[in-house]
């Protein structure tokens, strides 16, 4: 071979190394992103990169989230369809709100798969996790997978009667008709026998009456059925009340002895609600049982799906209060409790973690929680 053509060998060969190089060391240079990690109860980001991009978690994401409320007309299933509107808008994932009679008929459709997510309170959360209250005979003592998302709005409840009713405090009760136990949530029969603690009245001081819903609470006081209802403060049928006959909403007794009697079967708070112009039934200064509402998931819902759904609820909150005065208080300074009732969801763990709002506290009562089922 001549010594040109030598030479002229020699730079291809050059060139082509040099070329492989340059494409391995592009590969080498690239950054990878973090992915929630299935399956675990903490994960982290990769190569120094803060958070899950967006992208990243697509493909793994369900097309479909079904959520489970209470039936329409109550404000479980205002909350649920805001939430799920929200979400439809700020994600990949179409969900759809899905009226039920309660906790009591979705909580065990975690179990089956077919439900993903729903809205509760603490109260039905907690004892729908663990299997105990009404939760026992329905779970066979074992609970259900439930894991939760978010900490919500702040619920305030009272019992509401009609404008002229001649029910004037709580303790005028005493043998009326008392809408006492919903069929579809332990959760607001424990309520309700709470608030009778309250005043040192029990479930046999009163005419129960049984509905299938909240909203049929305030139904039967309209169709006089029923001479007063638990029911929450904002909810949609408590101005069907008023504009049929006037609704006045009776408030607790705020002091430390009432309210033990009250939280030795319901946890609430006392929390002050004033007159307002859209403060419906509210005509004077009283106390309602405040507690939290929750978004929970099943256990198994992938830890892509429940970042996402939480990332979306933070990022995109403003959009909620809009919808529907119950999320004037679903607030993201609220999404993490140390007063949690059931151990959330690693993908909504890891978000947490990424916008600094995860502490070693609640490691612990995460651990805490998970430990209560083992």
């Amino acid at each position: 071979m001549s010594r040109s053509k030598t030479v002229l060998a020699v730079g291809f060969i050059l060139l082509g190394l040099f070329v492989v190089l340059v494409g391995c060391g592009g590969g080498e240079a690239a950054t990878t992103t973090s992915q929630p990690a299935s399956g675990s109860e903490t994960t982290s980001s990769t190569s120094g990169e803060t958070g899950t991009t967006q992208a990243a978690i697509e493909a793994e994401l369900p097309g479909v989230l079904r959520l489970g409320t209470h039936p329409m007309g109550s404000t479980y299933n205002a909350l649920g369809a805001g939430l799920a509107t929200v979400l439809s808008q700020n994600t990949s994932i179409e969900v759809k709100a899905i009226a039920t009679s309660g906790p009591s008929e979705w909580e065990p459709m975690f179990a089956s798969g077919d439900m993903d997510m729903g809205v509760a309170n603490s109260f039905d959360s907690g004892m729908g996790y663990l299997g105990q209250s009404d939760y026992a005979d329905i779970s066979d003592g074992e609970g259900f997978p439930i894991r939760l998302i978010t900490v919500g709005s702040l619920n305030r409840v009272g019992v509401v009667v009609p404008r002229d009713s001649d029910i004037k405090t709580a303790a005028d009760l005493k043998g009326k008709r008392f809408v006492g136990e919903i069929t579809g949530s332990a959760g607001i029969t424990a309520m309700a026998t709470a608030y009778l603690a309250n005043q040192g009245l029990s479930p046999s001081d009163v005419k129960m009456v049984a509905v299938p819903g909240i909203a049929d609470g305030v139904r039967a006081v309209i169709e006089g059925r029923a001479d007063a209802t638990t029911v929450a403060y904002g909810t949609p049928m408590v101005q069907e009340l008023d504009a049929s006959k006037g609704a006045r909403f009776i408030g607790i007794d705020p002091s430390p002895e009432a309210m033990a009697r009250l939280q030795a079967i319901f946890p609430a708070k006392a929390v002050e609600v004033k007159p307002g112009a859209n403060a419906v039934g509210i005509a004077e200064p009283i106390f309602l049982m405040g507690y939290d509402n929750y978004l929970v998931a099943r256990a198994d819902l992938s830890d892509a799906a429940a970042y996402a759904v939480t990332k979306a609820l933070w990022e995109h909150q403003a959009g909620l209060k809009p919808i529907h005065a119950a999320f004037t208080s679903w607030t993201t300074d609220r999404y993490v409790s140390d007063a949690a009732t059931v151990p959330y969801h690693p993908g909504a763990i890891q978000f947490y973690k990424e916008v600094g709002v995860w502490t070693s506290a609640m490691d612990e009562l995460q651990e805490r929680l998970l430990s209560a089922k083992k």
